[in-house]
């Protein structure tokens, strides 16, 4: 989650104030990469603790000097950032998020905490997690414990882990178009990395876990309308800041940049905050900062933790062995490979999903695919997606990848993408048919070589090929 400077006292009384910040980076946009890992105790199943995370963080720090590793609300997790390249520096992007997230989890292993197989703790409910708030000041505000209003927000927010990659766009309209690109694929993204289990807080479940669980963030996530509505990049941006201004806060920061908790069923929003001058950029960035669309509109910040300008953040990825690669790879494909996105275009239209030229019938598609996809009741990419079937788009779209980023020495990040689209063995798929029970997912965990991770070109389909023989 987004840290904010408390001392920012800059008023915002319209988007005039901070539309400067949300103008493009040119030909300097980059890209990257943010993970985040849960660990545990592989001998008693406990979460890392909040004296573990303290402890693990201050080795990070101390001993690899690594401001690359934030943590987050719930103590069991922890984020890895990764370096910022173009495309031309994608490979060096790949390489420091792993070599980050292999730094990270062996320092975890020296005090006897493994990281999760799965993207999540699947035996873990979120009332277990919001016991084990970090010590920081925003998040204890935030989550310690929950308003009796946001508890359905902490329990996203403790239970899910995902990948996310940001993209600092170059121009308005860029921003746009591959926004659109992926709200379309949404669905198909999320199910192409989801790697949970078959239970979800230690109960059976066989949907997808992340979907279901970011619908309840209802206004501040999801899909916002003005992503089919707004008729050029500009009309996007200034949607999104008034959507911004208009965002309820359950906290906010006063004239001395100390954080103050709103009492349950009452809200202020940058707007209403006005009356008492508490209009600031700090609290500007903070409405920003708990908006979580699936894709992402947020800062960037230089090193005084000034906000220098934006980026757009692709939200919906899971975590595991090759997910952070596979998000990092189409994220920026997309972006920044020309002829592959115009090509994902055509296929995105061949499907039913035209922004501009049929608006209301992709916003029904991209809906019903959003509902195919959460509810999906183990028959994974066997769901309808847009006027087709997703079955068939992941077939597609393996093709345009393939072609498009042949030569291009990526052949080793392209392994698991296309092994998952074309035989349709997700990793989740894989893990409910070989770890059906709770004891089976436990087992797992506290068995499993670790060192699997170090081999990230391979879904779980091609990690437990011989297994999966005996059950399918």
């Amino acid at each position: 989650m987004s840290q904010v400077n408390a001392a920012d006292f800059r008023p915002i009384n319209n988007a005039d104030d901070v539309i400067e910040n949300y103008n493009g980076a040119g030909e300097a946009a980059k890209m990257g990469i943010e993970v985040e890992l849960a660990f545990f105790d592989p001998e008693t199943y406990a979460p890392m603790s909040v004296a573990q995370n303290e402890a693990l963080l201050k080795t990070m720090e101390t001993t690899h000097n690594a401001d690359w590793v934030r943590v987050e609300p719930s103590a069991e997790t922890m984020e890895v950032n990764s370096i910022a390249r173009d495309f031309a520096g994608l490979q060096d992007v790949l390489k420091d998020t792993n070599d980050k997230m292999d730094t990270l989890t062996s320092e975890a292993a020296k005090i006897g905490l493994k990281r999760s197989f799965f993207s999540d703790l699947p035996d873990k409910t979120y009332k277990e997690l919001l016991d084990n708030i970090v010590n920081v000041e925003r998040y204890q505000a935030f989550f310690q414990p929950p308003r009796d209003d946001m508890m359905e927000i902490a329990a996203y927010f403790t239970v899910c882990k995902s990948n996310q990659v940001s993209v600092s766009y170059r121009d308005h309209d860029h921003m746009l178009k591959n926004v659109r690109r992926l709200y379309a694929m949404a669905p198909f993204l999320f199910m192409l990395t989801d790697n949970t289990s078959a239970v979800a807080e230690a109960q059976p479940f066989t949907g997808h876990h992340g979907m279901q669980y970011r619908r309840n963030l209802y206004g501040r996530g999801g899909c916002p309308c003005y992503v089919f509505t707004a008729k050029s990049g500009e009309e996007y941006i200034a949607n999104h800041i008034n959507h911004v201004m208009n965002n309820p806060l359950y906290v906010f920061y006063d004239e001395q940049g100390v954080l103050n908790r709103i009492p349950t069923g009452t809200w202020a929003t940058l707007n209403t905050l006005k009356k008492d001058g508490l209009n600031t950029a700090s609290n500007f960035h903070l409405s920003e900062s708990i908006l979580w669309p699936d894709v992402k509109i947020a800062a960037l910040k230089d090193s005084a933790d000034q906000v220098v300008g934006h980026r757009y953040e692709a939200r919906m990825f899971g975590v595991g062995i090759h997910q952070h690669n596979t998000a990092g790879l189409i994220t920026g494909a997309l972006a920044f490979q020309g002829t592959f996105g115009d090509k994902i275009d055509e296929l995105l239209i061949r499907y039913g999903f035209d922004f501009d030229g049929k608006e209301e019938d992709t916003r029904l598609y991209v809906r019903n695919s959003y509902d195919a996809a959460r509810a999906h009741n183990n028959k994974f990419f066997d769901i309808a997606f847009g006027n087709g079937n997703m079955s068939d788009f992941a077939k597609d779209f393996a093709d345009i990848l393939e072609e498009s980023l042949a030569g291009k020495g990526f052949e080793a990040e392209l392994a698991p993408i296309l092994n998952i689209c074309r035989n349709g063995m997700t990793d989740t798929k894989v893990n409910r048919l070989l770890f059906p029970a709770l004891t089976d997912i436990q087992n797992h965990q506290s068995s499993f070589d670790a060192d699997i991770f170090t081999n990230t070109a391979q879904s779980n389909a091609m990690l437990f090929t011989d297994k999966l023989k005996t059950v399918t």
